[in-house]
């Protein structure tokens, strides 16, 4: 999935014209830190970050006349795994999308990114999650994937998670769209493989908006 599937056109930037005040107002409205700035061109010019708002003593000042921070923008045919991954290291709730010039063409919300992740990971989709813990030497989804299907499921998604100084193994967690995945379970564990955790679809449906929240939590929205 693309940027440019849930980008947000009803949002209108600040303009250098606009003053301190008209940046503090939409800044508290939308409940962000930073918002985008254009100029008389469209161009992205930088961002009015709060914290030097509320440095400035006369609010009526432009924001030409202000300090704005570099530019943060996001291309319209970036993938929404990268946005997301900027969006979540620039700690931004709104993400500004340009074109190739950096004209400034609207924003994502971090909300609409979860909610485009979860249609990515099929995570609204009746079934079970299956998770399995593999050494980095053994890291290989071909083998994983052919046992999974040998055993009559489908895969609806996969999320790898990296190895880590407590953790050093992959694990990747499946979701697939049988209800019960004990048989897929037996089929790796027969294969050597480990697995972690499974979940079918009645303790999932149950579970859902737990690990929504938990996610929303992640990207603090």
């Amino acid at each position: 999935m693309l940027v440019k599937e849930i980008l947000n056109t009803e949002i209108s930037p600040l303009r250098l014209t606009d003053t301190v005040a008209t940046a503090l107002m939409k800044i508290e409205l939308l409940h962000t830190t930073k918002f985008c700035v254009i100029d008389e061109s469209g161009k992205i010019a930088g961002m009015a970050a709060l914290e030097k708002l509320i440095e400035v003593i006369d609010e009526n000042s432009q924001l030409s006349e202000i300090e704005l921070e570099e530019p943060l923008f996001v291309p319209q045919e970036q993938h929404l795994f990268e946005a997301s991954r900027v969006m979540l290291a620039k700690e931004l709730y709104l993400m500004p999308v340009a074109d190739n010039e950096m004209i400034f063409q609207g924003m994502i919300k971090k909300r609409n990114v979860l909610t485009a992740l979860g249609d990515v990971f099929n995570l609204s989709t009746f079934g079970s999650v299956i998770a399995v813990e593999l050494s980095q030497v053994d890291f290989t989804l071909s083998d994983l994937v052919r046992i999974i299907e040998m055993e009559g499921a489908k895969i609806l998604g996969v999320a790898v998670q990296q190895p880590r100084a407590e953790n050093p193994s992959y694990r990747i967690s499946f979701k697939l769209n049988l209800e019960d995945s004990s048989v897929v379970s037996a089929g790796l564990k027969r294969f050597g493989y480990t697995v972690i955790s499974e979940a079918n679809s009645e303790v999932l449906e149950h579970n859902f908006s737990d690990r929504a929240d938990e996610l929303i939590r992640y990207l603090d929205i």
